[in-house]
């Protein structure tokens, strides 16, 4: 997991796409958002290992 948001934030997705966003540019391009209801927030994550060729 890069990143956590709380849904108590109303724009608590929206926030997040922009973190995923900001990932993907950077060193995580397959960075993306997942919602995890247990913990009632958005998460930015990213695959770990190499790329497949």
């Amino acid at each position: 997991m890069l990143e956590r948001v709380s849904d108590a934030d109303l724009r608590a997705n929206q926030r997040a796409e922009e973190l995923a966003e900001q990932h993907r540019a950077g060193a995580h391009p397959t960075a993306h958002v997942h919602y995890d209801l247990p913990g009632q927030a958005f998460t930015v994550v990213a695959p770990q290992g190499g790329a497949s060729a």
